[in-house]
């Protein structure tokens, strides 16, 4: 049944009143309701109308800051003698001093704690604290410790060495690994430089161990965990001996390795270094850049002839302070920098 048109067109007409005057009410009572507002107060017991309030708004009032308290500096002499008045720097300083290596620890323990038992407070000390095989000479709940090592006599010489005020550094190997990767089966392969022809990562015979990927992010997870460590110790430093990749062609690695070791010590520097913590790095690898930030540069087997040059190629912005030597030899043109003897030089 159609409906006739005459019917549609009134239906249609009378649908445009009521669309009209719908629009309309709601124009009037949006009005109504904004005019209203002005009159609405809130209270406890909520909002009301107060048709006796003045549309007059009252004047402002400029705001003015508190007089501020003076500050008071407090000061307890039982934590730090040193006068408050005096400045702390957290720069960098040169320093002369002592390290020991590995061997030398493991084969003559006594004679090395007698030794640096009869330093001077505030001396300068580097410790070779770990091998390429992953065992440390501390205890440590990072790492792998050696088991035919007496760990809690380098504890109490540890101990010693930081009531004694001495600055003192550990040196550890950056990527060699052994018993971090293959210990409780823990499937960390893929930290490791693989064997180019694939299939097993790369033993490296000389150093009976394997060698980590820089640029893997497990491998750098595990550095920052040893350096952390380390720092929680009271180390005042830590270098990274070996920061390089294995002089071998037998490795697959895909990418600018340079580059790499870049960026590793960024990420290194970045993630453990503090205003008073040092995170610092031999260099085997000429056009490696150090990061910026609070670390040190290490160069061994270095003339004393060439230590000026050295230190203007290392691109340090304080190579005084930054470029450490390391050295057998009592050459005075060392002195210059930042220079390590072995401790037996010391008496």
């Amino acid at each position: 049944m159609s409906i006739p048109y005459r019917a549609r067109r009134n239906l249609r007409r009378f649908l445009m009143t009521v669309l009209a005057l719908f629009l309309f009410l709601s124009l009037a009572l949006l009005c109504w309701l904004l005019w209203l507002n002005r009159y609405v107060i809130y209270t406890d017991e909520g909002a009301k109308l107060d048709f006796g309030l003045s549309v007059q708004y009252a004047p402002g009032v400029v705001p003015v800051e508190p007089e501020p308290y003076p500050t008071v500096t407090v000061y307890d002499k039982t934590e730090d003698p040193q006068d408050p008045d005096t400045p702390v720097s957290n720069e960098l300083q040169q320093f002369s001093g002592y390290y020991v290596t590995l061997d030398r620890l493991k084969e003559n323990f006594d004679t090395v704690r007698d030794q640096l038992a009869a330093l001077q407070e505030g001396s300068t000390v580097m410790l070779e604290l770990k091998d390429p095989g992953s065992y440390v000479y501390y205890t440590s709940e990072v790492a792998e410790e050696e088991p035919d090592f007496d760990i809690a006599r380098m504890d109490q010489l540890l101990a010693a060495l930081r009531e004694k005020g001495h600055y003192v550094i550990a040196r550890i190997p950056a990527f060699q690994e052994r018993e971090y990767i293959l210990a409780d089966e823990r499937e960390r392969f893929e930290y490791g430089l693989e064997y180019y022809k694939g299939g097993s990562l790369w033993w490296d015979a000389e150093f009976s161990c394997y060698w980590m990927n820089p640029a893997n992010d497990g491998t750098l997870a595990y550095l920052i965990q040893l350096v952390t460590e380390l720092r929680n110790m009271g180390f005042d430093e830590v270098v990274f001996s070996d920061f390089r990749f294995p002089r071998t062609e037998k490795i697959r690695f895909e990418g600018d390795k340079t580059e790499a070791l870049t960026d590793a010590a960024a990420v290194l520097v970045k993630a453990c270094a503090t205003d008073t913590f040092c995170v610092s790095f031999t260099r085997a690898t000429a056009d490696l850049e150090l990061p910026e930030g609070r670390t040190r540069l290490y160069l061994t087997d270095v003339s004393a002839a060439d230590a000026d040059t050295a230190a203007e190629n290392s691109g340090l912005a304080n190579p005084q302070a930054q470029v450490v030597f390391l050295t057998e030899m009592s050459d005075t043109r060392y002195e210059a920098f930042s220079v390590l003897r072995p401790l037996d030089t010391a008496h």
